[in-house]
Order: C-alpha cells, then sequence, then structure tokens
C-alpha cells in the first residue's frame, strides 16, 4: 500500500495533511509522499547521551548499592555486564558498599538436639527472596542434628549428625537457586608430633575456616597440638576431596587451653585467644609462632567478653565489652610492634540500647557477666550480644541496635550465631560469543 496526500480537509485548516491508501503501486503519474520520521525526543536524547558515556554508566552502576542490584543491571546487555563485572569497577564498587549482611543463624540447645533458626537483620524489599531461601534452606536437614561451624560469603560450613552419631561434613550455599551442597571429607587425623619429654601431654585442638572465594567444596583445618613445653601449628587445605598440608610452625612456647574458641584465620596467619591473656599468633609463610599481648587493661575475665575480627589486609580488630562499654582496637599488619594496638572505637551500651528497654546493668566485680560477644562482622563494621536474655544486633558505623531475638526457657542457652553474608563477589554469567561489545545483547542466567 502507499501514502498520498489528500486535498485540504475543509474542517482542518493549516494542519498536516492527512494520508489515504491506494493499491501498491500507486496510480501513474501520481506522485507519492512519504511520512516523516517520528521526531527524536529531548528525553530519549538526554537518556542515549548518558548511558552511551562509559564514564557516567559506571557512576551510575557505582550507586545501585546492592550486589544483587547490580547483577540485574549486568543483565541488561553485553556492554553493562562488562563494565559491571570489570575487577576494577568491582573493586571500587566493593569500597563503597561493603559486603552486606543478610542475617544470621542462630542455634540454642533445644531439646536433645540444637535448635537452628534464621533471623533477617533489616530485612529490604530487594532482598526477601534471598532472606526466604536462607530461612528455608535448613528445612531439608529436619530430623538431623544440625551444627554450623563457619560462614564465608553465603557459604556454610555444616556438620549433621544422624540418630547414630555419625557425622557428615558439608559446605552449603544456601543462597543459591539450586541450594547447592557438597559432601566434603572430616577433619584430617592429628599429625605425630615429636615430643620432647616421655611422659609429655599432648591436647590438640581444631578449627575450621571457609575461604573467601573458591568453588564451594573446600575448607581450611587448623590443627594445633599443644602441651607444657611446646606449641605445634598445622594448616590443612581440602584440595580434590583430600587435605593438603600447606604450612606448619612449631615453637617451644608452653601455652594453657584456651578459655574459649576465640580464633581467627585470615588466609595466612591464625590466631587464637589463650588463658594466659595472650593472643598466639602462626604466620604460615615464615613458619613463626609468638605471642600478642591484648590492648593495655583488657582480660579476658569471662567468656564472650572478647572477639576478634578481620581486617580486610589491614591487620585484626579486637573486640572487649566490659560492664555497659563496648571498646574497638586495631593492630595494623605492617606494624613493628604486633601488640602495638589502637583504640578506634568505643560505645556506651547504655545509650545506644537505650530503646530496646535495657536499663537495668547488673555488675559482678566490675564486669558485666550479663553482656557476652556472639561473633562480629569483618572490619568490626557490626556485633552480635547477648544481652539479658535477648539476642541484640549492633550496627557499630550508625550506632543503630536492634533486638533480633528473646531467648525462651525452651531454649536453654544460646550455643552461636553465623551471619550470613550475600555472596561476594557477585557471579556474572558469561559473555555471549560472537556479539559486538557496542550490541545490546541478553546475558543469559541460570532461573
Amino acid at each position: 500500500m502507499a501514502l498520498i496526500p489528500e486535498g485540504p480537509s475543509p474542517c482542518s485548516s493549516g494542519a498536516a495533511p492527512a494520508y489515504l491508501k491506494f493499491p501498491n503501486p500507486p496510480p501513474h503519474g501520481m506522485e507519492v509522499e512519504t511520512p516523516p520520521p517520528p521526531p527524536v525526543t529531548a528525553a530519549a536524547a538526554a537518556i542515549s547521551s548518558v548511558l552511551g558515556d562509559d564514564d557516567l554508566l559506571r557512576e551510575i552502576l557505582l550507586r545501585l548499592g546492592l550486589p544483587t542490584s547490580l547483577l540485574r543491571a549486568a543483565l541488561v546487555c553485553r556492554r553493562w555486564l562488562r563494565h559491571a563485572s570489570d575487577p576494577t569497577f568491582i573493586r571500587r564498587f566493593r569500597a563503597v558498599h561493603p559486603p552486606r549482611l543478610l542475617g544470621a543463624y542462630l542455634a540454642t540447645s533445644a531439646g536433645l538436639a540444637p535448635r537452628l533458626r534464621f533471623l533477617p537483620i533489616r530485612p529490604v524489599p530487594e532482598l526477601a527472596a534471598a532472606a526466604r531461601r536462607a530461612g528455608a534452606f535448613f528445612d531439608a536437614f529436619k530430623g538431623s542434628a544440625t551444627s554450623v561451624y563457619d560462614s564465608r560469603s553465603g557459604r556454610l560450613l555444616v556438620t549433621t549428625f544422624d540418630d547414630r552419631h555419625d557425622s557428615t561434613r558439608q559446605v552449603c550455599g544456601p543462597l543459591s537457586p539450586a541450594g547447592n551442597t557438597a559432601v566434603v571429607p572430616p577433619p584430617p587425623p592429628p599429625p605425630p608430633i615429636q615430643l620432647t619429654n616421655d611422659d609429655e601431654c599432648l591436647i590438640y585442638h581444631y578449627g575450621e575456616f571457609l575461604p573467601d572465594d573458591d568453588d564451594g567444596r573446600s575448607y581450611f583445618c587448623v590443627v594445633m597440638g599443644y602441651s607444657e613445653l611446646q606449641t605445634t601449628v598445622y594448616l590443612y587445605e581440602l584440595q580434590d576431596m583430600s587435605w593438603v598440608v600447606r604450612a606448619s610452625a612449631a615453637a617451644q612456647l608452653p601455652l594453657l587451653p584456651p578459655r574459649s574458641r576465640v580464633m581467627l584465620f585470615d588466609n595466612s596467619k591464625f590466631y587464637m585467644l589463650s588463658a594466659t591473656n595472650k593472643i598466639l599468633v602462626c604466620d604460615f609463610p615464615s613458619s613463626s609462632i609468638s605471642v600478642m599481648e591484648l590492648p593495655n587493661g583488657v582480660l579476658n575475665k569471662h567468656g564472650g567478653c572478647i572477639m576478634l575480627s578481620r581486617g580486610d589486609g589491614s591487620g585484626i580488630f579486637l573486640v572487649h565489652v566490659k560492664e555497659s562499654q563496648l571498646q574497638i582496637f586495631h593492630c595494623g599488619k605492617d606494624s613493628d610492634n604486633p601488640g602495638n594496638w589502637l583504640l578506634v572505637d568505643y560505645i556506651c551500651l547504655r545509650q545506644v540500647c537505650a530503646n530496646l528497654d535495657m536499663t537495668t546493668w547488673p555488675s559482678v566485680d566490675g564486669q558485666s557477666a550479663s553482656v557476652k560477644i556472639c561473633t562480629v562482622g569483618d572490619n568490626a563494621r557490626f556485633v552480635f550480644l547477648e544481652m539479658f536474655g535477648a539476642v541484640v544486633f549492633l550496627d557499630i558505623t550508625s550506632r543503630q541496635a536492634d533486638k533480633v531475638y528473646q531467648l525462651t526457657p525452651e531454649d536453654k542457652e544460646l550455643v552461636s550465631v553465623r551471619p550470613l553474608m550475600l555472596i561476594w563477589p557477585p557471579v556474572f554469567p558469561p559473555m555471549k560469543e560472537g556479539c559486538d561489545q557496542k550490541e545490546s545483547c541478553t546475558a543469559q542466567t541460570a532461573a
């Protein structure tokens, strides 16, 4: 069909000509006028100029805030995917938006088996689906006693016990759509350690830690053998379902058994709080063992008053609670004195928890026995506290506290609190082959 202009209409003076439809081709001798293209609006031009600028696009992506939002933006086209997944941009995004806490798995000693529940922390609509997935993950484990040993970047190191008390170790991904779970070998047997004296008693201590980034089938195991005369530490890594000794260190250093399992592993150093108010430091690259003093005025008087925190390559943090005071110390990685602690923050719990109806602070021998540290986030960004029969989440940066759980008589006692962080870095889909970088092509990902 062809479009030709009609004569002026008696009821549309000065209006643009209408167009009539004629059979194609048009009658002989009749000129055909092609309709003009639709005008490009100013808004469309502005959008094109912004999104077509790589620098502006990266700044827009940087302000998305959540890694889940960044992943959705990367699915728009190949060009957006290329910018969102660029390693330099990923480092900038993490610096502006630290890994996000989704919630925590809380275990209580209720009944014959520990009771495990998921507590969303400050939920937002964008993460509602992820929170539901995390909350329902352990439904498949019903009938088995379950313990969470470690949590790292959206992964869990879990042990389940059946009715015959046989255990199964698993690395789980509760945030993956398929709920990825891999059965892994249990920790290795204690290594043979040569004792100085025949009558010397050797005690082994185990610590299990997930790596920052792996294929979901690996974890580290630190085995420490200590006696009255010496201390030996081995670092094992699970590789291809077999344990491999990565490093070891030994020293003629007596060490008393720890009061509590206050341990920290940052992929190269292992820290453990001892009963002598000192921190054992095992540097695996140099195969050396040393002792770090606690900050001045800090004593490990009762379990739960001290906790260590990783510093993302900047050293370690120590969080200490004394009466209603929460103190945060930092020891730099390159400090000349490994015990050179710097007080970097101080929080009065009476003030930040004033809205939680916890105004009574009983004290025993000058030390609050009703406030314990359950766990601390990396860089000491947040802390979970057990306070007067409740579990309290405290955001160190914003000074905001929330009561997230009230213990009941059925719970008996709080066993552990394991934070669940969003997966970082995001798992981006691979780019499609044979597609130009400027072309808008849909990136595919698993549902």
